[in-house]
Order: C-alpha cells, then structure tokens, then sequence
C-alpha cells in the first residue's frame, strides 16, 4: 500500500510541475494561484469530490464526462464550478489520462511549489491531542532552521493516531505516531509467524 501512494505523489508531483510551468509562463500566477486555493476549499469542504475522483469504475471516458459536468471555464446556465481556461484543461489532461485521483493531490503540490518559490511552506501536525503553544513554536523553529524558510503551522488532532505526531507537507509526510510504529511491530510479528 505505501508503495502505491509513493507511486502516485511522484505522478501527481510530476502533473503539477507541468501546471506550474505552464502557470509561469502564462504570467497568471497570482490568479491560478488563488483560484487553486478556492478550489482546494471547496474540495475540502465537500468530500464527495474526492469520492467521484477516486472512483475506480469511472473510465479516462468518463472522467473527462465528469469534469465536464463539473467544471466550466465560460458562462454556464447549468450550475458548474467557474475555472479558469488552464485549470479546466488541467483538469482534461489528467481526466484523459485517468489520472483523476491525483487532481487534489497535484493542487496541493502545485500550491507547496509556488510557497516554496515564495519561501515558505505549509505543514499541518497533526497530532492525537491539541499542541500547546510552546511546542507549536519548536516545531516551527526546527523546521525553519531545517528549510531556510517561512513556515506556516496548522493543527489538526486525530485520535486514532494514539501519540506522537505527524507533519504533512503537501504529498510529503514524517510520520512519527504511535500507530504506525504499532503497525510496524505488528508488521514484524506478522513476518516472524
């Protein structure tokens, strides 16, 4: 299973470079950018887009019906989410590609891909219990020691992660939590059998 999620950040890593590229060159960075934001909200607001994304049984075919349905970049009477003409054929690209599970995915590494150009980076730790303060500070010491640039914290707590911590940063993630040290032990034992 971790092998499959390497796989597909390093596909999704790879389609948002293109759209960065393409952004760069169309000197509509600012308004991508923000549009990419919005969209991100409205993604993680309303978990069914993920659920249509990672459909197994949705053909390259049907994906691209999908986003057609979903997605406009001229004036609809239907009611479609406005985007931008390089966002909508992003999106094609990667619906004709059958690569739509990674739509989220790659806007996340698009949006890390201009911070880091703007030097800084969003990390969210995520945590079993709410971090106090003067941790919160370490964390953001380490990591801007570590990185040279501006780092912006965000908290997320998940008991089923039992202690420890986990910082994700787009597709990159340390996880040093207690379950998945569990798992391993358990991994372990399982192998030992």
């Amino acid at each position: 299973m971790e092998e499959k999620i390497q796989v597909s950040s390093e596909v999704s890593r790879r389609y948002a470079k293109a759209l960065f590229a393409i952004v760069k060159e169309s000197s509509l960075e600012q308004k991508i950018t923000k549009e990419i934001k919005e969209l991100l909200k409205v993604f993680g607001e309303n978990k069914e887009f993920n659920k249509l994304f990672n459909s197994p049984v949705l053909s390259s075919k049907n994906q691209i019906k999908l986003i057609d349905n979903l997605f406009s970049y001229r004036d609809s009477k239907l009611k479609k989410i406005k985007v931008s003409k390089n966002i909508f054929f992003y999106f094609k690209v990667l619906a004709s590609n059958g690569k739509l599970k990674i739509l989220i995915d790659s806007l996340y590494n698009f949006n890390n891909m201009i911070k880091l150009m703007q030097q800084e980076i969003n990390v969210n730790v995520i945590s079993a219990i709410p971090i106090n303060e003067t941790v919160m500070e370490n964390i953001n010491s380490i990591l801007k020691g570590k990185t040279k640039k501006k780092i912006n914290l965000s908290t997320v707590v998940d008991r089923s992660i039992i202690g420890g911590i986990i910082l994700q940063t787009g597709s990159n993630l340390i996880d040093a939590s207690l379950r998945s040290k569990i798992l391993k032990i358990n991994n372990v034992i399982k192998g030992a059998n």
